[in-house]
């Protein structure tokens, strides 16, 4: 797997739950880093020199602002991390003539039109919602304005890491779910949950094939966020009861962010698999792994 990246790899967001899953599955790759102070917007020629002076041929952008309600509140922090610092980025490797791969959201659809409940295709324009998402908008056309060879891949509800990972929703709610009689979650909200572990495996296959252009990059199928959360507590055979409630929210998230890989498909380039498949095998992995930690 660590053959389909050749060459300086810079990967940015090393630490975040996306960037150390490139770490785990490509062992074999030296990926040059740069901390969270190094990426700095308010001093652009400095961020702009420090990545042109390490001279990479692909730049993997995992760093993002990931908090959509504070942004409703003070956007500054998502269009600083979401949207220039990607757009600097992709001036310098433009300048290298390296290949970014970027990262976005389909949330970035937002809403289309009152009961549309089908899963957004990469084809269809984008509508976003929220603070958050516009910033994430404004980070592709920043990086598509700066000219580089570019790989941008819009993810869906994503979940992965270990049972540690602070972020961790898929254990987060086993453990709720362990210590609480009710657990409530929202039915009206409907995404594509994708494993980050399958994110990686497919952007490496991308990068092998060396495709570019804009492209969605989620788990098959949709569901419910209340559907979600029964599949993950059935999974780990607990019994908590589950509410049907709908969550308020200081950002106006559409209630239809899943979304269907239909440029991959058509290129016959689509490897994720289907949502529960993925989700089993990973509520059984985070099982087995707080088996061996007792």
């Amino acid at each position: 797997m660590d053959k389909m990246i050749r060459g300086t790899v810079l990967l940015l967001g090393a630490g975040g739950m996306l960037g150390s899953t490139f770490r785990a599955l490509c062992p074999d790759v030296a990926f040059q880093t740069l901390s969270r102070g190094e990426l700095d917007v308010s001093s652009p020629r400095v961020l702009l020199d420090r990545i042109v002076g390490l001279a990479p041929t692909v730049i993997i952008n995992c760093a993002a602002d990931t908090n959509v309600d504070r942004a409703e509140a003070d956007p500054a922090d998502a269009f600083a991390v979401n949207a220039v610092l990607p757009g600097l980025v992709a001036q310098a490797a433009r300048q290298v003539n390296a290949l970014l791969v970027h990262f976005s959201s389909t949330g970035c659809y937002g809403r289309h039109q009152d009961g549309d409940l089908l899963p957004h295709s990469d084809f269809e324009a984008v509508f976003p919602t929220t603070a958050h998402h516009r910033s994430k908008v404004a980070g592709e056309l920043a990086v598509r304005e700066a000219g580089c060879r570019h790989l941008i891949l819009r993810l869906g509800w994503l979940y992965g890491g270990s049972i540690t990972h602070k972020k961790n929703f898929v254990w987060a709610r086993i453990r709720d779910a362990r210590s609480k009689p009710e657990l409530a979650s929202d039915p009206f909200q409907t995404g594509s949950p994708t494993l980050v572990d399958d994110v990686v495996r497919q952007t490496l296959v991308l990068l092998e094939v060396g495709v570019v252009g804009t492209f969605n990059c989620v788990a098959t199928g949709a569901v419910s966020r209340f559907d979600y959360v029964a599949r993950i507590m059935e999974l780990a055979g607990l019994s908590s009861h589950l509410r049907p409630a709908r969550f308020k929210r200081a950002a106006s998230v559409a209630e239809n962010e899943a979304a269907v890989n239909d440029k991959l498909a058509l290129m016959g380039l689509n490897i994720m698999p289907l949502w529960d498949e993925a989700l089993a095998g990973y509520v059984m992995r985070l099982l087995a792994e707080e088996a061996e930690s007792i």
